[in-house]
């Protein structure tokens, strides 16, 4: 009898999980993806959403289509992890496993405010933001993060960018002041200074005010935000929201106190047999001491690293592939025409990452890297 390869999230690690288990399993092995949207969303596009370049439908696939890959897609809600019996409990009933593969990714937290608060992290509220800039000709735009560790950990900046090149194009840019606020001690903290002085000064240039180290306590409501050190009024609020582990293992014996899940940092191995956790769910620790970046791409090879090497274990020949925690090709959008390209070896001590000055290369790659990724892995 074949076994059963059960994959939780239909994200960026769960689809490349599938994919390769499909390819490399005897048939006779089952491959299950479960997530409770039938849709995967390419996250990486939201930021143009947000400014009007791209609609729902040119970052959404189906699902579905990984059934004729050999993957089974079923449409459910985790709702509880049962590792005594090697099952999830689902609100479509119970799911056993042989292996299972976490890809649940972030839970997003956005404290409520005023109405004129709009998470870009979020399809919906990419779309009410879009509308809203739209109509937008004057005034205070505050783009502030909830808290750390957050996933996509150049997006925040790439929106703040993107808002204003948007607005530049608009002719409009003179008229509105942005302020990005953030409670990092410098921006892009999991890289050296150096580097996150170049990014500072990138929105600088761009007449972006920067606060860093700053705490957001509440979103009053009169349009301001209540920070650590006084508020801050403004007219139209981007909030990144707070994130924490999957909900149905967050209090499981191999998720760690803030509800991230604890893996070996090159295996993606739990603490429990046959059980992995990869992507943003994973709170895997760099030498400094900090979480590693809860990026796309991490996601991507964790997923590859742990779907081969669960291949060999079934093929009773011993596991070799190990995530190294480096990356490379991956870009950062600065306007509608330039990007940054940004490298990283997060494993390093100290970790290194890189930043590119901003250049119409970096955009071009970028804007393939999303063609490339809807067409073939759907």
């Amino acid at each position: 009898m074949g076994r059963t390869v059960l994959i939780l999230g239909g994200g960026t690690g769960g689809v490349v999980a599938g994919h390769v288990l499909a390819k490399v399993l005897p048939k006779t092995d089952r491959v299950a993806l479960v997530d409770r949207s039938a849709v995967h969303l390419f996250r990486a596009g939201l930021p143009l959403v947000v400014t009007g370049r791209r609609r729902p439908e040119d970052i959404s696939r189906s699902l579905d289509s990984l059934e004729k890959l050999g993957v089974q897609f079923i449409q459910a809600e985790v709702e509880e992890f049962i590792p005594e019996n090697k099952a999830v409990r689902t609100d479509q009933g119970f799911l056993s496993y042989d292996s299972l593969i976490i890809a649940l990714g972030a839970e997003q937290e956005l404290s409520p405010g005023p109405s004129s608060v709009y998470n870009p992290y979020d399809l919906q509220g990419a779309q009410q933001l879009a509308q809203e800039l739209a109509k937008f000709r004057q005034g205070e735009i505050v783009l502030f993060i909830s808290g750390l560790p957050f996933p996509g950990a150049i997006a925040p900046y790439e929106i703040a960018l993107l808002v204003d090149a948007y607005f530049r194009r608009r002719g409009l840019r003179r008229k509105i002041r942005i302020t990005f606020v953030t409670p990092e001690s410098r921006l892009l903290e999991f890289a050296s200074p150096y580097y996150s002085k170049k990014l500072r000064g990138i929105m600088e240039k761009r007449g972006i005010r920067i606060l860093t180290g700053r705490q957001v306590h509440s979103l009053a409501k009169g349009s301001s935000l209540v920070l650590s050190d006084g508020d801050l009024p403004g007219d139209l609020f981007i909030g990144i929201p707070r994130h924490r582990g999957p909900s149905p293992i967050r209090g499981s014996i191999i998720a760690d106190p803030s509800g991230w899940l604890i893996v070996d940092p090159t295996t993606l191995s739990t603490s429990l047999p046959d059980v992995y956790a990869i992507g943003d769910a994973a709170g895997i620790r760099s030498p400094a001491g900090t979480y590693i970046p809860k990026v796309g791409f991490f996601a991507h090879y964790q997923a590859e690293v742990v779907a081969r090497n669960l291949a060999l274990s079934y093929a009773n020949k011993k596991p070799r592939f190990r995530f190294v925690g480096g990356a490379k090709g991956a870009s950062m959008l600065a306007s509608f025409r330039q990007g940054c390209f940004v490298s990283a070896d997060v494993y390093a001590t100290p970790p290194k990452v890189t930043l590119s000055s901003p250049n119409p290369l970096a955009y071009l790659t970028k804007m393939l890297f999303e063609r490339y990724w809807l067409k073939a892995w759907f």
